[in-house]
C-alpha cells in the first residue's frame, strides 16, 4: 500500500515542505490560480550539483576520456575549461510530481554493465528517498551530449566506476535538492525562432527539416514578473559540438555556458538546459567570428542565450496543475549492418544483460509526462526532428517539449524510416547510420510516445499507418 500523504511528509522530515504543500492545497481550493490571467499554481523547485571530474571521484588524477569524436580512447582530458553540473527541475501538482534532470556528459545509459549507475538506478533511488512521492516512472534524466564532456558511454575510453557512481549520487542529490526547495509558482512557457543557428547534416528530403524552436518553461513566483522567473527549463535542438575534436578540456559546451550565464544574469536557482531533437542537427557555429574554440563557444552560446531571452519575453501562463507520467518499454531487433551487435555487448559500458540486451534485441524506455496542458517527450537517444514534428501535429497539447538522450542513449533515432537509405549512403563519413540500432527505431519511438500520450490523458486521433506494427505489443516495464 502506498504511504499516506502525512507519512511521506514525516519521512522527509521537512516541516517547511509540509507548510508549502498546505499552501498549494489552499490555493487550489480557492480556485487553483492567483488570478484569472496567471495560470494555475504548482510547486516548483530547481537545483544543481557539481559533477566535474577530479582526483577524488575519478582517480588517480581526475583525468577522464572525452567522448564524441572518432572512435576509441583518443582524448584524455588535460584540464577543465569550466565546471560541469547536473541540474534538476521538479514540479508537483495536486495529484503528482515529475522530475527532469540533465547531466553535462556525452551521454548516459539506462543501465550499466559494471554496477547500478544508470538512469533507472537514479529513478529508483529518488523513489525510495521520497517514499514514493516521486515514482521512478516520473523521473526523466538526460545528458547534454557535450563532445567535450566525460565519456560515460565507454565508446571513447570511458570513465572509472567511481565517477559513474558520483554522477548517479549527484543526480539523485540534485533532484532531492530541487524537491526540497519547491515553492508555489505558475508555469509560463514561450518560444523563439532560432532556425538560423542550426543546420541539418543532410539537405535532401526527408532529412532536411530541422526543429529551430527555442522553448522555455519558467517558474514564476505568484504575482511575480514572468521575465524574472525563479527557475527555468530550456529546450533547444543543437548538438553540443562547438568545442572541436582537438579540444582536451572538460566542458559542457554551449548548454553549460548558457545555463551558467542565465543563472548569473537572472539570479535563478537553476537554468536547466535539456537538449531537444539533436539527431543530425548541428550548431551553425562556423558563422561566429572567433580565433579559438573557446571564443567560438562563448560567441555561439551568447547567440542562443539571446533567443532564450526572446522566448522568456514571449511567455504566457498555463492552466491545469494535473501531473502525470508514463514510461513504456521498447524492444527493437538490432539491424545495423555497419556495426556488429558484438560491439553493443562488449565495447560499450551499457548493460549487456536482459532486458537491455536480450540476444539480438535491444531494450530501452520511452517516457512522456504531462503538466496541465504541457507535454514532455523523452527519447532514448539523438532523436530526429520528425519525432518532434509528429508530437506537435498529433498530441493536442499547448506546448511540446522533447528531451533528447532521455533515460538512455541509443545513438541516432533516425526517422522517418524512408529517410534511412540517404543516411546510410553517407557512411562512414557521417556516423548517423553507424551509431544506430535499426532503420525503424525512430518511428518505433514516435509510436510509443503517442501511446504514452494517451496513457497520461491526451485525446489523440488515430495513429499514423506506420504505427500499426506496434499497436498490440506489450510495453509494460520488465523491472
Amino acid at each position: 500500500m502506498r504511504p499516506s500523504f502525512s507519512r511521506r511528509l514525516r519521512a522527509r522530515g521537512n516541516r517547511a515542505d509540509a507548510v508549502t504543500f498546505v499552501a498549494l492545497l489552499t490555493l487550489t481550493l480557492l480556485g487553483g490560480c492567483s488570478s484569472s490571467d496567471d495560470g494555475e499554481v504548482v510547486l516548483v523547485g530547481a537545483a544543481r550539483r557539481d559533477i566535474t571530474p577530479n582526483a577524488v571521484n575519478a582517480p588517480p588524477d581526475g583525468s577522464v576520456y572525452l567522448g564524441g569524436y572518432g572512435f576509441g580512447p583518443e582524448r584524455p582530458s588535460t584540464g577543465v575549461l569550466a565546471p560541469i553540473y547536473v541540474r534538476a527541475f521538479v514540479v508537483s501538482g495536486a495529484n503528482g510530481t515529475v522530475a527532469f534532470a540533465e547531466n553535462e556528459t556525452q551521454g548516459s545509459f539506462a543501465a550499466y554493465q559494471s554496477g547500478p549507475y544508470g538512469h533507472i538506478d537514479v529513478a529508483a533511488a529518488v523513489e525510495a528517498a521520497t517514499d514514493g512521492a516521486i515514482p521512478r516512472t516520473h523521473v526523466i534524466v538526460g545528458s547534454d551530449h557535450s563532445h567535450a564532456g566525460p565519456d560515460t558511454t565507454g565508446v571513447w575510453g570511458g570513465v572509472p566506476d567511481s565517477y559513474l557512481e558520483y554522477i548517479r549520487d549527484q543526480t539523485v542529490g540534485a533532484i532531492l535538492d530541487a524537491w526540497a526547495s519547491r515553492e508555489p509558482a505558475v508555469l509560463w512557457s514561450g518560444t523563439a525562432e532560432a532556425t538560423d543557428l542550426i543546420t541539418s547534416q543532410f539537405h535532401e528530403p526527408p532529412n532536411d527539416r530541422i526543429d529551430g524552436e527555442v522553448r522555455v518553461l519558467a517558474a514564476v513566483p505568484i504575482g511575480g514578473d514572468p521575465e524574472r522567473p525563479r527557475s527555468l527549463l530550456v529546450n533547444y535542438a543543437a548538438h553540443a559540438t562547438v568545442m572541436g575534436s582537438d579540444n582536451t578540456l572538460v566542458s559542457a559546451d554551449w548548454p553549460g555556458v548558457v545555463s551558467a550565464s542565465l543563472e548569473g544574469s537572472l539570479g535563478l536557482d537553476a537554468a536547466v538546459v535539456m537538449v531537444a531533437d539533436v539527431g543530425r542537427t548541428q550548431p551553425r557555429d562556423g558563422d561566429v567570428p572567433a580565433d579559438t574554440d573557446v571564443e567560438r563557444l562563448e560567441g555561439y552560446a551568447a547567440r542562443v542565450e539571446e533567443r532564450v531571452l526572446d522566448a522568456i519575453a514571449a511567455t504566457r501562463p498555463h492552466r491545469g496543475n494535473e501531473v502525470a507520467a508514463a514510461q513504456l518499454f521498447l524492444r527493437e531487433a538490432y539491424a545495423n549492418p555497419l556495426l556488429p551487435i558484438a560491439v553493443i555487448g562488449s565495447a560499450i559500458s551499457r548493460s549487456n544483460q536482459p532486458p537491455w540486451l536480450d540476444g539480438e534485441t535491444i531494450g530501452t524506455v520511452v517516457s512522456a509526462a504531462r503538466i496541465g496542458d504541457l507535454f514532455f517527450a523523452a527519447v532514448p537517444g539523438e532523436g530526429y526532428p520528425a519525432i518532434q514534428f509528429a508530437m506537435e501535429k498529433l498530441v493536442p497539447a499547448d506546448e511540446h517539449f522533447v528531451f533528447g538522450l532521455g533515460n538512455d542513449q541509443l545513438g541516432y533515432l533516425i526517422a522517418p524510416e524512408e529517410g534511412y537509405p540517404q543516411v546510410a549512403a553517407a557512411a562512414p563519413g557521417n556516423d548517423n547510420a553507424i551509431f544506430n540500432v535499426s532503420p525503424r527505431i525512430g518511428d518505433h519511438v514516435e509510436c510509443l510516445l503517442l501511446k504514452a500520450a494517451r496513457e497520461i490523458g491526451f485525446d489523440l486521433a488515430d495513429d499514423p499507418a506506420r504505427c500499426a506494427p506496434y499497436a498490440a505489443e506489450d510495453n509494460s516495464l520488465p523491472f
